[in-house]
Formats: structure tokens, C-alpha cells, sequence
């Protein structure tokens, strides 16, 4: 009976992680990473109403500027970050006023995007 007890406490344990471990990949959906000066992900897939959040992760200032003047972050240092509501279906490229070279679009649709390629 003991045994009983100690296998159902593993798995409880087990299945309290996996979810724990969902739940947090699925928050990561709407974050685009700034490190290396690069985007992470270059494009990111959203449902209409998200808000997707920048965050800096390099050691210097970094911006996000939309192509069309519609959001513009202002300079992030390390750690900071910048959200912004995408409340229309379209694409929305955006770049650095500080490293011409870097560019991403957030593509917003009335579906939610696919899980593919989310590793759990």
C-alpha cells in the first residue's frame, strides 16, 4: 500500500511540472527577445488583441520602431522592455533606429498562430 501512495505522489509531482512547463513556453508566444543585435523571432505569429512584448537582453541600447511610425519604444537599456497592443489583423514590420540591419514583423490574424516548433 506504501508503494501505492509513493507511485501516485510521483506522478502527481510529474504532472504538476509538465504543466508548469505549458504554461511557460506559452507565455514566451508573445515575447521577441532582443540579443545579439538581432530580433528573436524575426517574425512572430499573434491572434488579434495580444500584446506582444520587446525585451533587451544585450548589453547596450536597443529600439523597436514600427515602419509605418505606429509604435516606437524609445531606447531600451539591458533588461528593459516595451509592449504593444496589435488590435488589427495586417503585417507590421518594424526595425532599429540604432542598428539599420535589424528588422522583424509581427503578422496579427483573427486565428490563433500554430504551436509548431515549441519545444516542451
Amino acid at each position: 500500500m506504501n508503494r501505492n501512495f509513493i507511485f501516485l505522489g510521483i506522478l502527481l509531482v510529474l504532472g504538476v511540472v509538465a504543466v508548469s512547463g505549458c504554461t511557460s513556453k506559452q507565455s514566451e508566444n508573445n515575447t521577441v527577445n532582443i540579443q545579439n543585435s538581432a530580433y528573436i523571432p524575426v517574425t512572430l505569429n499573434v491572434k488579434v488583441g495580444t500584446t506582444v512584448m520587446w525585451i533587451n537582453k544585450d548589453p547596450h541600447p536597443q529600439d523597436v520602431v514600427s515602419d509605418s511610425g505606429l509604435f516606437n519604444s524609445g531606447n531600451l537599456n539591458n533588461g528593459q522592455s516595451y509592449n504593444y497592443t496589435f488590435n488589427q489583423t495586417g503585417s507590421y514590420p518594424y526595425h532599429s533606429s540604432i542598428h539599420p540591419s535589424m528588422n522583424g514583423t509581427i503578422v496579427v490574424s483573427t486565428t490563433a498562430p500554430t504551436a509548431t516548433g515549441i519545444k516542451y
